[in-house]
């Protein structure tokens, strides 16, 4: 297990994300309440980037076509045989966000 640091708990206010990379894959890392979850920021309807979409609750909008994903499950919500996006922990220690990134290790995934 990787753990990667990706900013501080001041970098992500409420009701929004931080977009960043690791080893090409971006990552939105999203603040809802005073939790935070990370998933890729990718939607897999259109490709589209999710991190600038609307955060209802915790469930964020696709702002190209709308599909609607859960944040703490990269599932959409009502559809659990849907196409799920990878999700990876977020780990609060102080002010530190790590992600911890076992997925990052697989070769299908650098080789997007």
């Amino acid at each position: 297990m990787t753990r990667v640091r990706v900013g501080s708990v001041a970098d992500v206010s409420p009701g929004s994300a931080l977009r960043i990379s690791i080893d090409g894959v971006p990552v939105a890392v999203w603040r809802v309440g005073d939790g935070f979850y990370a998933m890729e920021d990718v939607c897999p309807h259109s490709g589209h980037t999710l991190h600038d979409g609307e955060l209802r609750g915790c469930v964020v909008v696709c702002p190209l076509h709308g599909w609607d994903f859960d944040v703490r499950t990269g599932f959409r919500p009502g559809n659990a045989d849907g196409w799920p996006i990878p999700c990876f922990r977020v780990v609060v220690e102080g002010d530190a966000l790590f992600l911890e990134t076992p997925a990052f290790n697989l070769p299908q995934r650098r080789a997007r």
